[in-house]
């Protein structure tokens, strides 16, 4: 079997399940380079592409594709692959910034990352890129302090004497250019030599900066202020803002903008972005273009974070920039989020050229058929891809985990539980998708409350140290907040892991005193009060009331129930239901011997709660024939009772098929009072 690399790898030499229609077809179209061989390809769109944002949540190999592009693609076209959720940007040797401060910002920090990587020889492509235009802004609004700041001035000596000298020179109205020259070279040569103090906001950054600001010297010592990467910066802040004076006066105004912190210096980092497209466009000069030389390729990694919402909006704003069509870089971004809310990476196979801006797709669930690709290394029992498929959440990264702990427990063991399984992986899943480990442990708690009502009295019991109702309250919507804010509100496969930890971590007393004390938050009369009835092993007392229940509730609402109830959670092997149980009588049979609605209904309810672990083996054609049984004898051929026999066909099949409560599925047609 192939090998996977997952969110965190940096290669990618197996598969990428449900991805290659936009590895190996679209992104070639956008590059304009086959993915693997080295013939050019036609543009899916000449007059430049979308930024490519793919949603998806943890796990479900967003990193592992821009993984496989970078791959593809690393030493063919000049590229750019950077982590926006990571310490300095994912680069090695460079910590994380301090956030926005008076002479830089995220944006900054990560457009001297870009340049650098973008300008680093290509041999195939031919002359390195160069950065004239965001040089010069990166420049000014690094290194030159204005007069009347407000900070205090810790710099060398010889860099305000430079500063200062350079100031009268580029306020006076009609400046010495031989003389401003020199003085400009001489405070450049300054600032290099100090550049780690002038970016001592990012320690490490100053080694990539001093190589992108090179360029920037050339401008500034050797060009007219009326001519290229100057005239730029001078014309856009004229047209934009009125800045006057020549193109270089207008540039060093330009940082008073930057250094506001307000929307201003949004608008600053608009134009040094702008800097970066066109400084791209400007590197395909006509022959290049005529020739359809491939673009340039920007891999951006967790662009759901503060500064990747920034940069693509940016992003966005400059690529819709009007004028002659220009050669704009290729951008793929990942987002953490719910990938089924967007048109899935499939729909880009082929032929199709998507036209939405910006272009937003989903990472698709992983398929059954992959995941017995990933157990094919060995003989695995046949329930397992069932079980791997429902505790991975259709997560590539999950389902990988699974099998790789499966697989080598059948090669040690000769075969594998379903237990075995999840007692391996589980840490390590849960680990993956909530990496907080604080909030994962809160979590894992408060998977035993069955509804919201009850998971701060769940926390107060648990922990009876937070006296106060406002500290309960604060620490339970700080765990889910967590959980929404990682995408995992209301996933199920998530609910099965940190259930199954519970349990696992849980001793059969605390187990049985944490059901009960949910239970007695409950409405005696509610499924909640059920649900953790039978989570006690009390199935009995739930049998005696869902009998009762059936002889006044519809139908549907008694199978809807029945479903909730019987997803009750399972305690761990071993466990015993409390001592001194109640044995109740039915209400529904009175001092008879129970009937045949009674036996159904003591039929369904310990074998669906059974059947609901989502560790149990494929159900036997014996169990699935007493569901049908059973529910044929609920039905008892009285019309208002249709539900019962639309599920007692339905049912058999859907449990065949490997769904389980509380998913099986309740019609609500022809309903009408039990009699």
């Amino acid at each position: 079997m192939r090998g996977w690399q997952g969110e965190t790898g940096s290669a990618m030499s197996g598969r990428l399940y449900g991805q290659q229609a936009l590895q190996e077809g679209f992104v070639p179209r956008l590059v304009g380079l086959h993915h693997k061989d080295g013939y050019q390809v036609p543009f899916a769109y000449p007059e430049g592409a979308p930024v490519v944002r793919i949603v998806g949540g943890r796990g479900s190999g967003k990193t592992a594709l821009l993984g496989a592009v970078h791959d593809a693609y690393n030493g063919r076209v000049p590229l750019a692959r950077v982590d926006l959720g990571a310490p300095g940007f994912g680069e090695p040797g460079v910590a994380d910034g301090d956030g926005d401060v008076p002479n830089a910002s995220r944006i900054t920090y990560l457009l001297y990352l870009l340049a650098y990587k973008l300008g680093l020889e290509v041999r195939r492509f031919g002359k390195q890129m160069t950065f004239p235009r965001l040089s010069l802004g990166l420049l000014v609004v690094t290194a030159w302090r204005p007069l009347n700041s407000d900070e205090t001035d810790v710099r060398p000596p010889d860099l305000r004497r430079a500063e200062a000298d350079l100031r009268t020179l580029i306020t006076a109205e009609d400046p010495d250019v031989r003389r401003r020259r020199e003085s400009l070279g001489r405070w450049f040569d300054v600032v290099t030599d100090n550049l780690p103090l002038v970016l001592s906001a990012v320690p490490g950054l100053d080694t990539i900066a001093g190589i992108v600001l090179d360029t920037a010297r050339a401008q500034l010592v050797r060009s007219e202020p009326d001519k290229g990467a100057l005239a730029w910066w001078g014309g856009r802040l004229h047209r934009s803002q009125g800045y006057q004076g020549d193109s270089l006066q207008r540039l060093f105004q330009f940082v008073r903008g930057f250094r506001r912190l307000d929307d201003r210096r949004r608008t600053a980092e608009e134009h040094l972005v702008a800097a970066l497209l066109d400084d791209i466009d400007a590197n395909y000069g006509a022959l290049r273009r005529l020739n359809k030389k491939p673009r340039p390729l920007l891999l951006l990694d967790n662009a759901h974070t503060g500064v990747g919402h920034t940069f693509l909006d940016l992003l966005d704003s400059g690529l819709g920039a009007p004028g002659r069509t220009p050669t704009r870089p290729a951008v793929l971004a990942t987002l953490l989020g719910k990938g089924n809310r967007h048109p899935p990476l499939t729909e880009v196979g082929g032929d199709a050229v998507p036209q939405a801006r910006p272009l937003v797709l989903g990472i698709p669930a992983i398929e059954r058929a992959h995941i017995a690709e990933m157990l094919s290394r060995v003989d695995y029992p046949d329930h397992l891809p069932r079980v791997v498929a429902r505790y991975s959440g259709g997560r590539a990264a999950s389902a990988r985990i699974l099998a790789d702990a499966a697989v080598r427990r059948v090669e040690e063991a000769g075969t594998i539980r379903s237990g075995e399984l999840l007692d391996d992986a589980a840490p390590t899943l849960l680990a993956k998708l909530l990496p907080d480990p604080v909030m994962r442990e809160r979590l894992v708690l408060l998977s035993a409350a069955a509804d919201v009502g009850t998971r701060r009295a769940l926390w107060a019991y648990a922990h009876p140290e937070d006296h106060s109702e406002e500290l309960v309250a604060a620490r339970v919507h700080e765990a889910d907040d967590y959980r929404i804010r990682s995408c995992l509100d209301g996933d199920r496969a998530l609910d099965l892991l940190l259930r199954h930890r519970l349990a696992a971590t849980t001793t059969h007393e605390r187990w049985r005193d944490t059901q009960l004390r949910l239970r007695s938050l409950c409405d005696p009369r509610s499924d909640t009060y059920l649900h953790h009835t039978l989570a006690l092993g009390r199935v009995e007392e739930v049998v005696s009331v869902l009998h009762h229940r059936f002889t006044v509730a519809p139908p549907g609402e008694w199978l809807t129930a029945l479903n909730l109830i019987c997803a009750a959670p399972h305690p761990r092997e071993g466990y015993e239901p409390p001592a001194g149980s109640p044995t109740l009588s039915c209400t529904a049979c009175g001092s008879g011997a129970p009937g045949p609605h009674h036996d159904a209904v003591a039929s369904l309810v310990p074998l669906l709660w059974r059947l609901s672990d989502p560790l149990t083996l494929a159900p036997r054609e014996d169990e699935l024939t007493t569901v049908r049984i059973a529910l044929e004898t609920l039905y008892g051929n009285k019309a208002a009772h249709a539900a019962y026999r639309e599920a007692s066909a339905a049912w058999p099949a859907r449990l065949r098929a490997g769904t389980q409560a509380p998913d099986l599925p309740v019609s609500v047609l022809q309903e009408g009072a039990a009699s």
